[in-house]
């Protein structure tokens, strides 16, 4: 597929639409709830004026986005009402936040915690107080935070509704810095990386004093990211041992929403918190989340268009098109970029020890025609830094001269092919390149287009696809350097810079390097642009990063692209929208993960809208 074949990388290419005009936040998957946060990505800061963006027919032309909602961002909020949402996936893979992976532990956390600071603007990455009221920095490595003092735990009978104070934030960061589980075993903390060396001190039960061991240019993105929600210290003991077991018990609120049911199997159920320190927050008397319907798109469909569900963003953008036209001036349409980016992982711990077989790969796999095989040309290929945080990512016309994004396939294919031969790969015998069974529940077709796509590319036969899950196959597996080779969506993007990631990924310290990339010179780009205060010298040298990166087929963690899903949205509901819909306009949902800590403020019914039902107003939590 030629570069210019894809409206919206023809767009992007050209420079003649904003990145604004089609970034926004939305669904793992395609198939969560554009307008409540629940569902998943990365921006720039730019400055141009926010517009809607366009959206293309199936013939590629261009037409007049949806009727737009007689929601508006300026409508007043109204009280009452639970709100009906999927969630991108059902694959929790522990209680514990500061264990967990899986991003759905991330999503629903931030309904339930709060962080020390949060997100304002989650699309330029501008922070405010959440848990803190006010922060000094007097120096590059000091940061003084002033805490709430009317926040309190839910009410449990663990928490026994104790006051929250800087002790929970002191032990959260020590025991994530350390990795270290109670009884003296090593863990697997996800963040571990990024409080190392950091000393904790709290003069008072309401001020929290960190010392970083060297200046830390994005710390503050990282304190309002979406893992960032502070967990409860007795009810993470109790559930250590037990923390792959899904109970309500273990997640106490401080934040909008309490869990009132969480557990394989069943629908999860969130209540207002009446003891939110947010008065008059949240809105929404709570949030019920079905547990089946992520995995069947017929039946979000018929629940969707029966007001069962109250915003859809299906993996095929055609379907939410079609439901939008038959139900014309009833629902807005909501264009955003998925955050979930998609991502080939190869082991180079074991079978893909030979760079050159990772490059060959990395060639073979032709990102923009996955784009439109899956998903109707609607997408950008991603680098390194994805095309969502268009401020630090490496740019387009630059981006299609490296190997595995050029526009020539004839030259990717020969390329790719003699790497094959020469890394050994005819000896290698069976390639199984798993398909996440969340990802292959959504496109079923994945395995069949990636084996022919794979082994006609390469010349061979030796491609295979089975079905593997997350939790079973990769998560429990990366520590240990032997989860298998897979294609899916990797973590959400959560934050428009992308230093920290980088660091905890392909640093040779990083918490979260599973390949065990060790480049000296990779290193010290990434440990130079962290602490570098000038935001334009950070963005060079991370561009000087990411140049080793592509040259180096990314050490095996192979960022592919990342899409754009089109939601609609029933005009009764005002949903957490970057930009509002108006008169021929469709909205844009954020794009960074981390805005559903927006949810308790942003969220609401109209119940005089025409949409509304009785039906809705009736709804209860069970």
């Amino acid at each position: 597929m030629a570069h210019d074949d894809n409206y919206w990388v023809r767009r992007l290419h050209a420079g003649s639409v904003s990145r604004r005009r089609f970034v926004g936040g939305v669904a793992a998957g395609g198939v969560g709830a554009a307008a409540l946060g629940l569902v998943g990505c990365g921006g720039d800061s730019s400055s141009s004026t926010p517009t809607a963006a366009s959206k293309t027919t199936a013939g590629g032309t261009t037409t007049a986005a949806a009727s737009a909602s007689a929601t508006t961002a300026a409508a007043t909020p109204n009280d009452g009402g639970i709100y009906t949402a999927v969630l991108g996936g059902t694959q929790f893979d522990s209680v514990d936040i500061e264990r967990a992976s899986r991003d759905e532990v991330a999503w629903l956390s931030q309904y339930v915690y709060s962080k020390i600071l949060r997100f304002s603007n989650p699309d330029a990455g501008d922070v405010e107080a959440d848990l803190a009221q006010k922060w000094e920095t007097p120096d590059a490595q000091t940061y003084t935070f002033s805490l709430r003092n009317d926040v309190k735990w839910q009410d449990t009978p663990i928490t026994k509704g104790r006051q929250f104070t800087s002790a929970d934030i002191k032990w959260h960061i020590e025991r994530s810095a350390a990795g270290v589980l109670q009884d003296g075993t090593k863990a697997q903390f996800r963040f571990k990386s990024d409080w190392a060396g950091v000393k904790v001190e709290t003069p008072d039960d309401f001020t929290l004093k960190l010392t970083l061991p060297k200046p830390n240019a994005p710390f503050l993105g990282r304190l309002a990211a979406y893992f960032g929600g502070i967990p409860n210290r007795e009810a993470t003991m109790q559930f250590e041992k037990t923390h792959t077991v899904l109970t309500p018990d273990a997640m106490p609120a401080t934040g909008p929403f309490t869990l009132q049911q969480w557990a394989t199997g069943k629908d999860i159920l969130l209540k207002k918190n009446p003891t939110h320190f947010r008065k008059g927050e949240p809105h929404l008397d709570g949030i019920h989340i079905p547990w089946g319907l992520f995995e069947d798109p017929n039946a979000q469909r018929l629940a969707f268009e029966q007001k069962q569900v109250d915003s859809w963003g299906p993996g095929d953008p055609s379907a939410a098109k079609a439901v939008i036209d038959a139900h014309a001036g009833q629902m807005i349409e909501v264009l955003t970029g998925v955050s979930n980016t998609v991502f080939l992982h190869l082991n180079m711990n074991q079978q893909f020890k030979d760079l050159r077989l990772v490059r060959a790969m990395n060639m073979a796999i032709d990102r923009r025609g996955l784009i439109q095989a899956f998903h109707q040309g609607l997408g950008q290929v991603s680098g390194p830094v994805t095309w969502l945080q268009q401020g630090w990512a490496v740019k387009p016309d630059d981006l299609i001269k490296y190997e595995g994004y050029r526009t020539d396939r004839a030259a990717e294919i020969k390329d790719a092919r003699d790497l094959w031969a020469a890394g050994g790969g005819p000896a290698l015998g069976d390639v199984d390149i798993h398909g996440i069974d969340t990802w292959t529940g959504v496109w079923p077709d994945t395995s069949a287009i990636l084996i022919k796509m794979l082994n006609d590319n390469l010349g061979i036969s030796q491609i295979k696809s089975t079905r593997a899950t997350y939790n079973d196959d990769v998560i429990p597996l990366l520590g240990k350097g032997t989860f298998v080779n897979w294609m899916a969506w990797t973590n959400a993007v959560n934050n428009p810079d992308p230093r920290l990631d980088l660091l905890s990924t392909v640093a040779s310290t990083g918490s979260q390097n599973w390949n065990h990339v060790n480049n000296p010179a990779l290193d010290k780009l990434l440990a130079d642009a962290a602490v570098e205060p000038d935001t334009n010298k950070a963005k060079a040298l991370n561009l000087q990063a990411q140049d080793i990166l592509l040259k180096n087929a990314q050490y095996g963690g192979i960022v592919l692209y990342n899409y754009i899903s089109r939601s609609a949205i029933w005009n009764y509901l005002h949903p957490n929208l970057n930009t509002y819909p108006t008169a021929g306009k469709a909205g844009q949902g954020w794009w960074n993960t981390a805005y559903g800590a927006l949810t308790g403020s942003r969220t609401w019914f109209n119940p005089k809208d025409p949409t509304y039902t009785d039906a809705i107003k009736n709804r209860t939590l069970s």
